[in-house]
């Protein structure tokens, strides 16, 4: 039955492809306005499912546990059964406590210290977003076109900063919806700046979570930075109670060796590095703290 729903879904998604829709949004921002109604109604959220990174020390594998609270997040990887590491961000720094090696890592929230401890380059704002499952909107002049089955929407910002954000939509809204019925969802997101393309970002594998379109399975690629990073969920839910300790930026225990983080280091990952390791997509919940379960 699931199959059958997929592909169903699929198929409602291919037909809208080829001429524009009947009705085409032609101002930008209504576009735009659907992908921050649906930020808005994921402002907080626990999921749980598995991480692969592929960089230069090759492939990691790691179970993974992602707490948002919008602007703050919590990422849990672990290996074999035991949590590893816990990245923590309140959108102003980064703390990592690597549990395997005894150290607790904290920097400002830049890319170059999101790169040493989740092994992507990208502004702690971007990681939350990408993870919340959409991607991050650049403020800037934007215009709206149809494409080979799909709206981009080509946003402008400064500093030779600029996005292009690939949105879908139904057959049923392409043939029949008016501009302000249609709820495009993203499927793609372009970064770049002053050097070109920074990070492509995908959103795959659309279950509906609490009214809520989101996406399972989401991907981002570097080239330039030697990243591809994917991340599927397996359960997602939205507007979780979680406990005010969930986000602290504190070392969890007096053992671990504090250690400030800064862009000349060489620091171990949590999804990137030393402090992952292999875990099997069949990895079990033994042992995680309440607010994991």
């Amino acid at each position: 039955m699931r199959a059958s729903v997929w592909v169903l879904g699929a198929l409602s998604l291919i037909a809208s492809c080829g001429s524009p829709p009947r009705y085409p949004i032609t101002d930008p921002q209504m576009a735009l306005r659907e992908i921050r109604t649906r930020d808005a109604r994921v402002r907080s959220l626990r999921a749980h499912g598995s991480a692969d990174h592929f960089g230069a020390q090759g492939r990691i594998r790691g179970e993974v546990f992602v707490f948002v609270s919008r602007p703050s997040l919590r990422v849990d990887t672990r290996a074999f059964g035991n949590t590893v590491s816990t990245i923590v961000t309140d959108g102003a720094r980064f703390a990592m406590a690597d549990l395997r090696g005894g150290s607790f890592f904290v920097g400002r929230a830049r890319p170059c210290v999101a790169a040493q401890l989740l092994g992507i380059p990208l502004e702690a704002a971007e990681v939350v977003s990408m993870l919340a499952g959409g991607p991050p909107l650049l403020d800037g002049d934007a215009r709206i076109r149809w494409d080979d089955g799909h709206y981009v929407v080509d946003i402008a910002g400064v500093g030779g900063r600029s996005e292009s954000l690939a949105l879908t939509i139904t057959s049923q809204e392409h043939d029949e919806a008016q501009p302000d019925q249609q709820r495009p969802r993203p499927t793609r997101a372009e970064l770049r700046d002053a050097r070109g393309v920074r990070a492509v970002l995908t959103f795959e594998d659309y279950e509906a979570v609490s009214g809520v379109d989101f996406p399972k399975r989401v991907r981002v690629v570097m080239e330039r930075d030697n990243v591809d990073l994917m991340v599927r969920y397996r359960e997602v839910s939205l507007d979780p109670d979680l406990p005010e300790e969930t986000f602290s930026l504190a070392p969890p225990s007096e053992a671990l060796t504090v250690q400030e983080v800064t862009c000349d280091e060489s620091t171990p990952s949590a999804l990137a590095g030393d402090a992952g390791a292999p875990a099997s997509d069949a990895a079990t919940d033994g042992g995680a703290p309440p607010y994991q379960r």
